[in-house]
C-alpha cells in the first residue's frame, strides 16, 4: 500500500483536542507543554479564543499531530509522501525524523513568537473563493494585502493587516465570491511582512539540519520534495514569509500514486481540498474517527 499523510494547519482547533492530548500525552511531551504553555496547560477548561492565540495554537497542535501520529506510525505502512498545510509542516519534518517531538513543541512555540512579533496590530488571514487569480490580485493590491496561499485556481487566501482584510471581504463579495471567511489566525502568515521571522527560525533550525529524512516532506511552497533534513529545514524557515502553493502540492503528492490519503488533524480541510480534486484516491481525516484504532482500520483496508 502507498499511503500519503497530510498533517493540517492551523484554525480547526478546538477544546476536544486539547482534552484528548491532555489524557493521553506522555510525561516527556506534558512536560514540554507545560514549558511552552503553561498558563494554557494548567488550565482545566481552555477556551475556543485562547486555543486560536498564536502562542498557544501552534505548540498545541504540533503536539496533537504528533502524539496521534506515534500511535498510528507502527501499525501503518512508511508514507511514500507527507506534507504539512502551514504549521502543519513541522509535524511533517518532525514525523520524518528531523528533530524530537519534545523540541519540536519548543520550536513551535519560538516559531510562533517570532511571527508575532513582526506584527505590530491586528492583522490575520482571509479565505476568498470563486473568484480568478487575477480578480484576487487586483483585490488583494487595492487593500493593501498580499496573496499568502493558493489552494486552487479559484481558492486563495490573503494576508495583511486587519483593516485591509476588512475591506477586501466587502470587496469579494460585492465582485461574486462563493465564499468569503475571516480564518482563525492573528497573523499575516506566509507574506513578505514576516520575513523577520523566516530569518530567525532559520537560526533556530540550524541545529537539525543533519542527515536523511524517513520518507519524503512535500513543500507546500512548491511541492518540491525535501529528502535531506537541511532541504526540509530550509523550506520551513521560508515558507514563513514565501506564499504558498498548496495545489502544485497536492499535485506533486499525487504524482507519488498513493493508494490511499490521510490527514492528521484536528479538522478535515485538506481531506475536503483532496477530495474536491476528484482523482479516485480515498481520504479521510484523523478527525473522521473515534479513536486511533478506526483510523487504522480505514487505512489498512484500502490496501
Amino acid at each position: 500500500m502507498r499511503l500519503a499523510i497530510l498533517f493540517s494547519g492551523q484554525g480547526n482547533q478546538q477544546p476536544a483536542h486539547f482534552d484528548a492530548l491532555r489524557q493521553g500525552a506522555s510525561p516527556e511531551l506534558g512536560a514540554a507543554l507545560a514549558a511552552a504553555i503553561p498558563e494554557t496547560w494548567s488550565s482545566a477548561a481552555p477556551s475556543v479564543a485562547e486555543l486560536q492565540a498564536n502562542r498557544v495554537a501552534q505548540p498545541l497542535i504540533f503536539a496533537y499531530q504528533m502524539h496521534l501520529w506515534r500511535q498510528l506510525q507502527p501499525a501503518l505502512p512508511r508514507p511514500v509522501a507527507v506534507a504539512g498545510y502551514s504549521l502543519g509542516e513541522m509535524a511533517a519534518c518532525c514525523a520524518a525524523g528531523a528533530f524530537p517531538l519534545e523540541a519540536g513543541v519548543a520550536l513551535c512555540a519560538q516559531r510562533a513568537a517570532l511571527m508575532d512579533a513582526c506584527v505590530d496590530g491586528p492583522a490575520g488571514l482571509l479565505a476568498v473563493l470563486g473568484l480568478s487569480a487575477d480578480v484576487v490580485a487586483e483585490l488583494a493590491a487595492r487593500c493593501g494585502l498580499l496573496v499568502a496561499i493558493r489552494n486552487g485556481p479559484d481558492h486563495f487566501v490573503l494576508g495583511g493587516h486587519a483593516a485591509g482584510l476588512v475591506e477586501a471581504e466587502q470587496l469579494a463579495q460585492a465582485a461574486g465570491a462563493s465564499r468569503v471567511v475571516r480564518l482563525g489566525v492573528g497573523t499575516p502568515s506566509h507574506t513578505p511582512l514576516l520575513a523577520a521571522a523566516s530569518a530567525g527560525f532559520a537560526t533556530l533550525l540550524a541545529p537539525y539540519r543533519s542527515g536523511r529524512l524517513a520518507f519524503p516532506v512535500f513543500s507546500a511552497i512548491d511541492g518540491r520534495a525535501a529528502r535531506t533534513a537541511a532541504d526540509g529545514m530550509d523550506a520551513l524557515a521560508r515558507q514563513i514569509s514565501t506564499p504558498l502553493d498548496w495545489d502544485a502540492c497536492l499535485g506533486a503528492v499525487l504524482e507519488m500514486q498513493p493508494d490511499v490519503v490521510l490527514e492528521i488533524g484536528p479538522g478535515n480541510a485538506l481531506a475536503r481540498m483532496w477530495g474536491e480534486r476528484d482523482n479516485g484516491v480515498p481520504v479521510r481525516a484523523s478527525d473522521d474517527f473515534r479513536s486511533a484504532a478506526g483510523i487504522i482500520d480505514w487505512v489498512c483496508a484500502r490496501g
